[in-house]
């Protein structure tokens, strides 16, 4: 708190002298000491510090899912085979013991459910083979319960979760006002770093805290015309249009997966190493808003669901600078079907001003498949209030979840949206000038599994099964997911209405199992 100290002492030595009715300095400084205590007492529980190790010489985990990677137990390990060389590989791979940590890759991580589930970057646990979390209270092997690479973003599940577990508390997080609600994290703003660096020389315990101030809000930009491999790229890219902090409080260098924290313990933003694109050891921090964009994808991982970002359906210029005004909208797409039409001008997202495709791009970026945005749009010369249901962009990015809908005789579906569209940014149809694309009435055939009725099924129909659409469930129509599972959940028999690939105005008929 030396810092922070020393800068209060300055200011309040250049103001003019008390009066006998005014706080002493000292007194000033102590009641903002006690704040800064009180605030890493409060939310320092949750912060944790995540190994991953990306070893090959664990056993393979029987899990039911690629994400459950199991705990490791160095005594089974060395059953049959106690060596020297591999009793020294046993303890390199004992991700429980702190002297081990720096064979591996370590992060910060954040408890957000008592339960058990930590918070951390995506970047952090990619490609691990085992993990292991610490926490000021006890420590816990961990699966990947949910995580996903476009927003950079991964929920563990503690195997073993240590008692009285605390869950941070998340602020509400505004970037700009928003009607009646002012903005509640702005330049200048206080705030206290809370993270878990390890260190080689020291034993892990409490977090380190430190503080400092909010010095910016940032929107990043992206370059199109480069090819987007590491990390700090993608994450840049997905940013486009979005906002991180940019803060001035350091606890080591390049702190990834920290809490940053207000005054009263809520978290504000998870630190990121990944934000900035250059290779720079020294300069600001950044650190992804909890604001109800992120805690909507969030909150999707803590079910340990995949994020299915919602797609609209409309062209992306190259300049995205520019005003809304269509440039044309896919066929049978959210756009079309939500009564927009080639040359409306968006003026209004959801009750919000809107005056560039970058603040629509922000709005269905961070919206998810099925969620309803209401539009006013400009239409020669009349204002028309329009409402769109968002479909589903298919996310090319690595992604992972534990929970799936349970699959109707071994068939799972996705939305069409997923299989005929690719658009710049994950949000949009291609850029002007593109085929134009039409996605068909329907579900698509996302999965089926071998030896099921409904692998046999399609066997029959002698193509791939991924090739066809089901647009309708025992005389029904669907056309998304959830209506395809509710009609065909707890039936004995159910009947598809396929649409044929090879003939698009041709239909068959599948009967499972």
């Amino acid at each position: 708190m030396r810092r922070l100290c020393v800068f209060a002492v300055l200011i309040l030595g250049s103001s003019s002298p008390a009066t006998a009715d005014e706080p002493k300095h000292r007194d000033i400084l102590e009641a903002f000491q006690k704040q800064l205590i009180a605030t890493a007492s409060k939310a320092g529980p949750s912060i944790a510090c995540v190994v991953a190790s990306r070893s090959e010489y664990y056993p393979k985990a029987a899990g039911e899912h690629p994400g459950q990677l199991g705990s490791f137990d160095p005594k089974e390990f060395l059953k049959g085979s106690v060596t020297a060389e591999r009793t020294k590989l046993a303890q390199s791979l004992d991700l429980s013991d702190p002297r081990t940590i720096h064979d591996h890759n370590y992060a910060g991580g954040v408890v957000i459910d008592s339960s058990g589930l930590v918070l951390t970057p995506y970047h952090a646990i990619d490609g691990a083979t085992k993990i292991f979390v610490f926490l000021p209270r006890g420590g816990s092997y961990a699966d990947i319960h949910a995580a996903d690479e476009r927003c950079d973003l991964a929920v563990l599940k503690l195997i073993q979760p240590p008692a009285n577990l605390t869950a941070i508390k998340f602020a509400e997080v505004r970037t700009r006002d928003q009607g009646l609600e002012q903005a509640t994290v702005m330049q200048g703003k206080l705030v206290v770093l809370l993270a878990n660096p390890f260190h080689s020389a020291f034993q892990l315990g409490n977090p380190s805290a430190a503080f400092g101030s909010i010095t910016n809000i940032r929107a990043r930009l992206s370059n199109p015309e480069r090819k987007l491999t590491t990390a700090a790229e993608k994450l840049a890219s997905y940013y486009k249009c979005g906002t991180l902090f940019e803060h001035d409080v350091r606890v080591n260098a390049g702190v990834t997966g920290g809490a940053l924290v207000n005054l009263d313990g809520e978290m504000l933003g998870l630190t990121t190493s990944a934000a900035v694109v250059y290779n720079r050891k020294l300069g600001p921090g950044y650190a992804i808003p909890m604001d109800v964009n992120f805690r909507r994808l969030i909150e999707v991982l803590r079910r340990g669901e995949e994020i299915e970002y919602g797609f609209l359906g409309v062209p992306l210029p190259d300049d995205t600078s520019r005003s809304i005004q269509l440039l044309g909208v896919t066929e049978n797409g959210p756009a079309q079907l939500g009564g927009l039409r080639e040359g409306d001008v968006i003026t209004r997202i959801n009750g919000q001003p809107a005056s560039t495709f970058d603040d629509l791009m922000l709005t269905i970026g961070s919206a998810l498949a099925g969620t309803k945005v209401k539009l006013k749009v400009r239409r020669f010369g009349e204002d028309l209030d329009l409402e769109v249901t968002l479909a589903k962009f298919k996310n090319d990015r690595p992604y992972l979840a534990s929970r799936q809908p349970d699959p109707v005789f071994g068939l799972r579906v996705d939305y069409g949206s997923t299989r005929t569209v690719g658009g710049r940014g994950g949000m949009f149809i291609p850029q002007r000038g593109a085929p134009s694309q039409t996605i068909p009435p329907g579900v698509w055939v996302r999965e089926v599994a071998a030896d099921s009725p409904a692998a046999k099924r399609f066997k029959a129909l002698g193509d791939k099964p991924e090739d066809w659409t089901v647009t309708k469930v025992n005389g029904v129509e669907v056309s998304t997911p959830g209506e395809f599972y509710k009609a065909a959940k707890g039936l004995d028999k159910v009947k598809l209405t396929l649409r044929d690939p090879h003939s698009p105005g041709r239909e068959r008929e599948l009967i499972l199992p």
